[in-house]
């Protein structure tokens, strides 16, 4: 017989003897039963997402479980604080299993608004780095002994970034004719934080007066000073048999066009916490034309 089998025969023969003998200490139990307790601990926490409302934090709950057996994580409490004071506290009841006899890993997000912050901490807007403590339970549940809850914490510095804010500068006209147009779209990127930040991926949605004129994705990386800005040109061909003949009269009358520019990017920063974070942006204004 597989030795595995053999020891959790052996451990049930030994829960036995303990309820015929009426103890009803859980320590005893998990004792009898061969049972050890998990550990846990925050492996890691960083902000996944980040827009001009607020941020997504991911923190990491490592699972070491000695037991031959796999174990079910019934959920967790958590509590954060920030500059020694409670930010929020909360609770997830979503079921995990937990791999016998090795490390298991739990992604747990948390969405934290700026206004919340603000009202919290005074002057937090203004400043690059906040000390922070995260807090939390993990309530495993154990075969017979039912559910225990095990703490952990973790404390580090917390930044609090901005997202940066892209918008149209204007639209180039390079060649024109009855049928469509040759145009390069400027844009601006601006880095609001202190310290540099490199965008690996930009994918945007462009409007113009309503109508579609572009989607597509930016591989390039595009790095950013800290307080800096980068300037980006959009080439694109227009078909005004396509978008309409009133596009001709919008690009050749030299009034500004109202533009709507949705999409996402990530970005990469120096703090450890700021890796790969995914930053939605929806910006609308008015952007003029020439030659």
């Amino acid at each position: 017989m597989h030795k595995k089998n053999i020891s959790l025969l052996a451990g049930s023969f030994a829960l036995l003897i303990v309820f015929m003998s009426g103890c009803s200490s859980l320590d005893t139990v998990k004792k009898a039963a061969g049972l050890k307790d998990p550990a846990v601990s925050i492996a890691g926490m960083n902000i996944s997402t980040l827009s001009a409302e607020g941020m997504t934090l991911q923190f990491t709950l490592d699972v070491d479980n000695p037991n031959p057996i796999p174990l079910n994580l019934a959920g967790f409490d958590y509590q954060l604080m920030l500059d020694g004071k409670q930010l929020m506290a909360g609770e997830q009841r979503d079921k995990v299993k937990i791999k016998a006899g090795g490390n298991s890993q739990v992604k747990v997000p948390v969405s934290l608004k700026f206004s919340d912050l603000s009202q919290l901490v005074s002057g937090a807007a203004s400043k690059e780095n906040l000390d922070y403590e995260l807090k939390t339970a993990a309530l495993m549940d154990l075969p017979v002994v039912g559910v225990k809850k095990i703490p952990a914490s973790k404390k580090g510095t917390f930044p609090v970034p901005k997202a940066p804010d892209i918008s149209l500068t204007g639209i180039d006209i390079k060649k024109l004719s009855l049928t469509g147009a040759k145009v390069v779209v400027g844009a601006s990127i601006d880095n609001p934080n202190s310290f540099g930040i490199d965008i690996n991926k930009l994918a945007y949605n462009l409007a113009i007066n309503g109508k579609q004129w572009a989607k597509s994705d930016i591989e390039k990386t595009i790095s950013l000073d800290g307080k800096g800005s980068n300037q980006l040109s959009i080439p694109l061909e227009l078909n005004f048999l396509e978008m309409g003949s009133s596009l001709y009269q919008t690009l050749t009358q030299g009034k500004g066009m109202n533009y709507d520019l949705t999409g996402d990017m990530k970005f990469d920063a120096g703090h450890p916490l700021l890796k790969d974070v995914g930053a939605p942006f929806s910006k609308t204004g008015i952007v003029g034309s020439g030659r």
